[in-house]
């Protein structure tokens, strides 16, 4: 897990535990060192949080999976590029790793590994701005032209991925909607990579999953669509796993 800057902790920490609630054996989350004493006191104690001076560093890390992007903020870019680019295992990308690939779509058609774009419709007008067409053809379009994988959050997500049909999720509510989502989410999906499943298949469950967590947080805990929260969703995942 590559997150977090100043102002963005909780993205690290949500992504983290995110991965952790999905399954994943073991996760390492390397942040900026100018947090890391608040990340490392923060974080689950199941998670190994190590700081990083240079983003660099971390292309001889040793990993099955990488999720890059909660929290990061735009101020290494170019070392993030460098990552997305050169890293052999598969690779989910969010926030700031698609706000950063934004400016140099280029780099998507020379990753040496498989990458999931997660992005919400902001973050997916960025990274394809000349098209404005219905989210379905937008989708589409956008895996033609980048051998990628996306998972178009929105009122009804999307998962698309070339020479595979259209997947929409059905399960969720607008109290998703709240900050910090979309990071529980990334690590979810990172999470479900880390066990075997193709990037199609992580994106399609990890849909699920938090969006049926969701629902269970509203019509079979405590919550309403107001109050809901991303933690509210780590909390009720085991439930949702029980319903695969």
């Amino acid at each position: 897990m590559v997150a977090g800057s100043k102002g963005f902790v909780g993205a690290a920490l949500l992504a983290s535990q995110g991965a952790l609630r999905a399954g994943a054996g073991l996760v390492e989350v390397f942040v900026p060192e100018e947090i890391y004493d608040i990340v490392a006191g923060a974080a689950f104690i199941e998670a190994m949080v190590k700081p990083v001076a240079s983003y660099r560093q971390l292309l001889k890390e040793k990993a099955d999976v990488w999720a890059v992007g909660p929290g990061l903020g735009k101020s290494r870019a170019a070392e993030i590029l460098e990552l997305v680019e050169k890293v052999k295992q598969p690779m989910v990308l969010d926030a700031d790793g698609l706000n950063i690939v934004s400016e140099k779509t280029s780099v998507l058609r020379r990753c040496k590994g498989k990458r999931l774009l997660t992005p919400h419709p902001g973050e997916m007008k960025r990274l394809f701005p000349e098209d404005q067409q219905s989210r379905a053809k937008t989708a589409t379009k956008f895996c033609d032209r980048f051998p990628i994988t996306l998972l178009l959050k929105g009122s009804r997500t999307i998962v698309a991925e070339h020479g595979r049909p259209l997947s929409y999720n059905t399960t969720g509510n607008p109290g998703m909607a709240t900050g910090g989502m979309g990071d529980v989410l990334t690590g979810v999906c990172a999470g479900l990579l880390g066990q075997g499943l193709s990037l199609y298949d992580a994106a399609r469950v990890g849909a699920w999953l938090c969006g049926r967590a969701a629902e269970i947080a509203i019509f079979n805990g405590n919550q309403s669509e107001q109050s809901l929260l991303p933690r509210d969703v780590l909390n009720h995942l085991d439930d949702a796993f029980k319903e695969l």
